[in-house]
């Protein structure tokens, strides 16, 4: 699953939320960081030579790990990338470098440590970039010094490619959140499809109209779980130790994704003091009951078992809803075999929220060919193969089409309403669910280690866990560290 290698789900386990492959072994030595040596899963470090530079050309490093990108079916689309680049043009010549994940945060570090930065890094998301808090460059400059105009994007787009304040890039490839429906199981329950569009309420089977809610999809998911003797979840013979069919499955895990469409929100406060956001304990209540009152979403073990796709429910066709970001579209499932379409996702206490994650590339502050670095970068995000290399919705409007028509040929006889997604694009999370926080990998393990403990544990007094899991938080803020 190439688009989203920097998050298997979204960094699915950055311990947890985040894809680590280990290889043990010798290491070999580049610059003052190790890189393991390649094995059947890990692709080499590629570093390429220039190929089709024209002479003289200033060098410009592209390094690639951070995020999609390092799957070894890809980097040769990459490399090939590159050499039909630098034949393109005369003013740069640009060297790939690509470092498999997450042997390639500590290169890259070394590399900023030792003031010898790549001059492009990408593409990466929120995540990858905030493990470089503020090593980033503001390309606003760079882009006036060319007359290059970063108003013909939607300054929604622009302003979730910012981080703390600071413009790191351009849109690039987006993953907006959807809400994905299966079409047969409502079919099958007789239950009109969720709205497709923003505004438009659901007509539930009595002909009373609802708005579009986290309350009214709640209502419909628990009409669409099932268990072996055909029991619906309001049934009073329901039994939820043999549910064969659930309403709705949040996604991948990761503690903070899970709390997207209930509002952007940071777990601390201005002085780095943990703070349990109000819309995190909405959320996480909405979650806990859905797994074990109102049974209408997975625990874990229904998650991991081999009747819910093994940790991937909605792709066993046992799931009638799921939210996502787009990228699971492009990477989790059969898309011809499941009867599926997707809608708007819900609002919360009058908001809408859909999520969203991108990429994008970004320069280094170290980086000695900045100005020219964002020449290549500017013609990088709207270049027509790229996108289509890492799976993405474009940034650049004019290239929506062909990226849809090149999914419809896998979709099978499923015609997607494509125009959610682009709707979708208009609600991101802000502040976005991959945003820096202090001692941010230990922190997101033990944040992870809390949803675990949510999906594994029932009866539990979540107010409790609220305090304990502060009183953790803070310990890991206040850590010798934790905010550089």
């Amino acid at each position: 699953m190439n688009i989203r290698q920097r998050t298997t789900a979204v960094f699915s386990a950055l311990m947890l939320l985040a894809v680590v492959v280990a290889a043990p072994g010798a290491s070999i030595v580049y610059g003052q960081a190790t890189q393991p040596p390649p094995t059947a899963t890990v692709p080499a470090p590629v570093l390429s030579t220039g190929v089709g530079c024209a002479p003289g050309a200033p060098k410009v490093t592209w390094f690639v790990g951070l995020g999609g990108g390092t799957d070894a079916p890809v980097i040769p689309k990459e490399q090939a990338w590159v050499d039909a680049y630098n034949k393109s043009q005369t003013f740069a010549c640009v060297i790939f470098q690509e470092v498999h994940n997450p042997e390639a945060r500590d290169v890259l570090k070394s590399m900023m440590a030792a003031g010898t930065p790549p001059d492009i890094v990408g593409p990466v998301g929120k995540i990858g970039r905030a493990l470089y808090k503020g090593q980033w460059a503001d390309i606003n400059p760079l882009a006036k010094a060319i007359n290059f105009d970063t108003s013909k994007y939607d300054p929604t787009l622009l302003n979730f490619i910012q981080d703390d304040g600071v413009q790191i890039g351009l849109p690039f490839t987006l993953f907006p959140g959807v809400l994905i429906y299966n079409k047969d199981l409502f079919d099958q329950a007789k239950l009109a499809y969720p709205p497709h569009k923003v505004g438009d309420q659901y007509t539930f089977p009595d002909g009373t109209k609802a708005d579009w809610t986290i309350d009214t999809m709640s209502k419909l998911a628990k009409m669409l779980t099932v268990d072996k003797a055909g029991n619906i979840s309001t049934d009073k013979t329901f039994d939820p130790t043999a549910i064969t069919q659930f309403g709705m499955w949040m996604g991948f895990t990761g503690m903070r994704r899970y709390t997207a469409i209930f509002g952007g929100a940071l777990p601390f406060d201005a002085n780095n003091n943990a703070v349990i956001p109000d819309s995190w304990k909405a959320a996480y209540q909405w979650y806990y009951d859905g797994m074990w009152t109102s049974h209408f979403m997975p625990t874990d073990t229904y998650m991991n078992s081999d009747l819910f796709g093994k940790g991937n429910p909605w792709s066993s066709g046992n799931v009638a809803m799921t939210w996502s970001p787009t990228w699971y579209v492009a990477c989790c499932y059969d898309l011809a075999k499941i009867h599926w379409d997707m809608a708007v996702v819900p609002s919360y206490n009058g908001k809408l929220t859909a999520g969203m994650d991108g990429d994008s590339f970004a320069i280094p502050k170290g980086s000695k060919n900045q100005q020219i670095a964002f020449k290549v970068l500017s013609q990088m995000v709207v270049d027509p193969q790229l996108p289509v290399i890492y799976g993405g919705i474009p940034g650049d409007t004019s290239q929506r089409e062909s990226y849809f028509a090149a999914l419809d040929k896998q979709t099978g006889t499923n015609k997607i309403d494509w125009n959610v997604a682009i709707e979708m694009l208009k609600y991101p999370n802000i502040p976005h669910h991959e945003s820096w926080m202090p001692n941010l990998l230990k922190s997101e393990t033990a944040l992870d280690a809390f949803r675990a403990k949510l999906g594994t544990t029932p009866g539990l007094d979540l107010n409790k866990e609220w305090d304990t899991l502060k009183t953790q938080l803070d310990a890991l803020f206040k850590a010798p560290g934790a905010t550089s």
